[in-house]
Order: structure tokens, then sequence, then C-alpha cells
């Protein structure tokens, strides 16, 4: 069997359309925020003695857990999946916003939307965050457009995937709203992480997975930008 190869002349990838995307990942970096939760919780240490005899006390514990991502929409707000902050918000934790550059800061809800998931996050104090740019003509997405996610998988940081839209306007009957499919790749903490087209601008905001192993599959969904902003506007004008 004999593996026919391009010639040495022809490159494999363009270097050009290589280029453009590395220029859209770095203008698109600070408008993604990972998202953690600081937990408390009450655990056992062993300390020792002057005399060297070691015992066992309770003490507070604290830790950062990786929660999800988010997307900012104006400068300091940020948008996400409620079930990204569900725990933090029924068990009143301490929410932590962490940008490309690795600062953190403390984050508050202002307000949700259930049925959509979706929730606005405020940053306490000024944080380095970019608002994205907004497809605005969302109608006329076509399947085949390429795409890109990114987001906080698994809690390791900053990560992009590329791919296409696979189909638009799918619907579920436990879910409001239709979605964009895609098979970017996603993996849990995404979720409320940014979906942008080959410009650089955000078309949605991930949202699920639809998966027998819990990991990607290729059935990747994101709410529509469109969507997002209305209960965006919806809930910082209340």
């Amino acid at each position: 069997l004999m593996i026919r190869r391009p010639p040495r002349s022809t490159p494999l990838y363009s270097s050009a359309a290589s280029d453009v995307y590395k220029r859209q990942l770095e203008r698109t970096s600070p408008s993604v925020v990972n998202i953690w939760t600081i937990k408390k919780w009450k655990g056992w240490q062993e300390q020792s003695n002057k005399f060297g005899f070691k015992k066992w006390r309770q003490v507070v514990k604290t830790g950062f857990f990786p929660n999800g991502s988010g997307v900012v929409i104006q400068e300091n707000l940020i948008v996400t999946n409620f079930h990204v902050i569900r725990d933090a918000f029924n068990q009143n934790q301490e929410l932590l916003l962490e940008n490309h550059r690795g600062e953190t800061e403390v984050a508050q809800i202002l307000g949700f939307d259930l049925e959509a998931d979706i929730a606005v996050l405020g940053v306490i104090k000024s944080l380095s965050l970019k608002p994205f740019k907004i497809r605005k003509n969302i109608d006329e997405i076509d399947v085949g457009e390429s795409v890109i996610a990114i987001g906080n998988p698994q809690g390791l940081g900053q990560s992009f995937s590329k791919g296409i839209v696979s189909a638009i306007n799918r619907t579920f009957k436990d879910k409001k709203g239709n979605f964009i499919q895609t098979d970017a790749s996603i993996n849990p903490g995404n979720s409320g992480g940014a979906l942008i087209d080959d410009r650089g601008r955000l078309i949605g905001m991930i949202n699920f997975i639809e998966s027998t192993s819990g990991g990607n599959q290729g059935l990747n969904f994101a709410i529509p930008v469109d969507t997002v902003i209305e209960v965006f506007n919806t809930i910082t004008k209340e």
C-alpha cells in the first residue's frame, strides 16, 4: 500500500488562516472568565504541642472549586448559566472570577432566569475585562460555519476548541427556547463559556452537552446570543 503525500511545496495548513485565529483568540481572551466557588468546611488537623504530643483539632478549611465559565457583556457585567452558580446561590457561597491573566475578584449574583438557565454576575471591584462584540445577524448563521468554544473545562484554565455549527434551532422538551449545536469540543466546566464565529463575535453561550460518558461526544449546545442579550437586558433593568 502506497501512501500519497502532498508535495513539500504544498502547505498542510494555511499560515494566514492560523494567524487570523491567533489574533481573534488574543482579542477574545479578555472577554471570558473562569468562575470559582470559595467553599468553607470543617475538618480535622493534626497538631503537636511543645512536648511533642500530637492531637487532632477541628478547624475551618477554605478551598477553591471550579464551577464553569462566563462571558463579559458589559464592563464588569458577566453572564453565565444559572446551573453554574446554583449551588453557590443556594448555599450562600462566595463566587470568584478569574480573567485571562489569572487575576481574580469576588463577584455577586445580580439576578437570574431559571427557565432560560441564565444568570448575571457583577464584579465587586474592577477587573481587567473586555466586553464581547456581539453578532447582530444571528438569524443568518449557517450550518457548517466555523466556530470556536472558549471556556474552563475541568477547571484547567481557559481553553479554546474549534469546530463548526452542526445544526441550528434545536429544541428540547425539558428546555426553554432553541439552541445552536456544535461539534467544537466541550466538557464540564465549559458551561457558561463563549461560542464565537470566525470573526470573533459572540454567537452563543455554551449551555450543555448530550453525552453517555459525561464528556465530549460532539453533541454540544449553546444558547443563541440574542436570547442571552434579551435576558441580560431584562435582569439589569430590574
